[in-house]
């Protein structure tokens, strides 16, 4: 009994926020708000609300080059064109760029309605060549959502105000960046 009540106070304390790796001693735990992690992130098990986005991931991928951002609404800073990994941004030289706008990010989701997205696109030819995308929205509680979209046939594999969306928010990372001296 007494093992019961110990194992049962021990996860009373355990983070929510974070995910457990590897195994035996050399177990490490992994922040899933850094954005070198943000993929492993639990998937969101319910409709979010807009105004929870605490992280936006966009990366596009034409062959072989990729290009795309990583936007921290809540420290605001951003990521431009930052080296993707399977867990999310490998840490690179580069330090984020500060922006000062970053609720404007959370309009642009809300505008295009992006999380009504379909989860994947693709086409018949869903190939590794042709063009991939993927965006992932991160919210308070840790959780993301993720939409993608890979092919060769643009129509199929993208919503219909994807090319709208995606403008506006190269503009709004433009427009944003602090300049400094």
């Amino acid at each position: 009994m007494l093992i019961v009540v110990c194992f049962l106070a021990a996860c009373q304390f355990k983070n929510p926020i974070s995910h457990s790796e590897g195994g035996g001693n050399t177990e490490s735990t992994i922040d899933i708000y850094d954005f070198s992690f943000i993929k492993l992130a639990p998937n969101s098990k319910k409709k979010q609300d807009v105004d929870d986005l605490i992280k936006i991931y966009f990366i596009e991928n034409d062959s072989s080059l990729d290009t795309g951002f990583g936007v921290d609404i809540e420290n605001e800073l951003v990521y431009i064109d930052p080296r993707v990994g399977s867990r999310g941004i490998r840490r690179t030289n580069d330090d984020p760029d500060e922006i000062n706008n970053a609720e404007d990010f959370i309009d642009l989701v809300e505008k295009y309605e992006v999380q009504n997205w379909k989860k994947r696109y693709a086409d018949h030819l869903d190939v590794e060549d042709g063009y991939g995308w993927e965006l992932i929205l991160q919210y308070a509680d840790g959780s993301i959502q993720t939409y993608s979209g890979s092919g060769i046939d643009m129509e199929k594999i993208t919503p219909s105000n994807f090319y709208s969306f995606t403008e506006d928010l190269a503009e709004t990372v433009e427009q944003g960046l602090v300049e400094t001296e």
